[in-house]
């Protein structure tokens, strides 16, 4: 098996990276999806990905996990790295770098099982002794996890009830964020996690984002520009596949260095 991914520490904080691409191409068959995408994303932060539906922002979300791959008529060309570690080397185990990159998705999917057992799901998969957990470890594994999305006090009455039944979309979609954690991941991605969300879902799990930044790198694509300037340190911007601006947020926001990015952000197109 290959050695877990590592967090790279450096005295200069700028060269901390999560992510970075090199020259990443990527087709679904004949059709380019992205061109020579080139990216430092550094850790403990929260990156977000903005750019009109089509840009290649969810599939390069996909691409850090290698999600993408899953389809037979995927080609990649140029390098992905998370902590200086190329995701596509032989020495790399897919189900280990799963482990270290957790995902998201647009619409909450708990599993049709116990609050208790979504938590420990992925852990027992991974755990050594082939998914054996003693209770008093699983239920501090539960707890923690809970506690860390901001949920334990919801639902601690009701570990054992069926997460598919009774917890709003907000819960849910918290739930599925709990169930990444046991496995102690180092990256999140998340695609459009709150698109599902009424204002107050979207606020709760916008400010359990914020809880999780510097516990983890967390990329998040979004697709609303209050989001990404509320709930990000840096920003993405992409169209037609290519990146055109990455910049603080603040700034790019502000003074945006490209005319595609203010034009977009001020709504005259996307």
């Amino acid at each position: 098996m290959m050695p877990r991914f590592q967090r790279v520490v450096s005295a200069d904080s700028s060269a901390e990276l999560a992510i970075q691409t090199r020259d990443l191409n990527l087709w679904y068959g004949t059709f380019q999806a992205l061109f020579d995408v080139n990216l430092k994303i550094r850790q403990g932060i929260i990156t977000s990905l903005i750019g009109p539906s089509g840009c290649g922002k969810s599939t390069l979300l996909r691409s850090v996990d290698r999600i993408n791959e899953r389809l037979g008529s995927v080609r990649i060309k140029g390098t992905i790295e998370l902590f200086r570690q190329d995701i596509h080397a032989p020495t790399v185990s897919l189900a280990q770098l799963r482990k270290q990159v957790g995902m998201v998705f647009q619409r909450p999917n708990p599993l049709p099982i116990s609050i208790r057992e979504n938590v420990l799901f992925g852990y027992r998969i991974h755990h050594e002794k082939g998914g054996r957990i003693a209770r008093s470890e699983a239920d501090g594994i539960v707890e923690e996890a809970l506690r860390q999305v901001l949920l334990w006090d919801q639902v601690k009455d009701r570990l054992d009830h069926k997460a598919t039944v009774g917890l709003s979309l907000e819960e849910m979609q918290k739930l599925c964020i709990a169930r990444l954690l046991p496995v102690k991941p180092l990256i999140l991605l998340m695609d459009e996690p709150c698109s599902a969300l009424d204002p107050r879902g979207t606020a709760a799990v916008e400010e359990l984002i914020w809880e999780l930044r510097g516990r983890y790198s967390i990329l998040i694509v979004t697709h609303n520009m209050a989001q990404a300037r509320r709930a990000s340190d840096e920003c993405i911007f992409m169209l037609m596949g290519r990146v055109v601006e990455h910049a603080p947020t603040d700034q790019l926001f502000v003074v945006p260095a490209h005319r595609e990015t203010a034009d977009y952000i001020e709504g005259r197109y996307g």
